[in-house]
């Protein structure tokens, strides 16, 4: 019996499996500290005091 890639796909997502690339984070090992220390060390040298808007 063969099983085409579609079918299986299929099965698979009905199952509630995702076929995606994981993502390289490296939020778990971040120190708050040292990275509030580097924002205050950076905020000098923002031309013309820009402000982010993203976190």
């Amino acid at each position: 019996m063969r099983v085409s890639a579609a079918w299986l796909t299929e099965l698979l997502r009905r199952d509630g499996f995702r076929w995606k690339r994981t993502r390289d984070t490296l939020r778990h090992k971040t120190d708050p500290v040292l990275q509030q220390a580097a924002r205050a060390r950076l905020e000098g040298l923002r031309p013309y005091r820009w402000t982010r808007t993203r976190a």
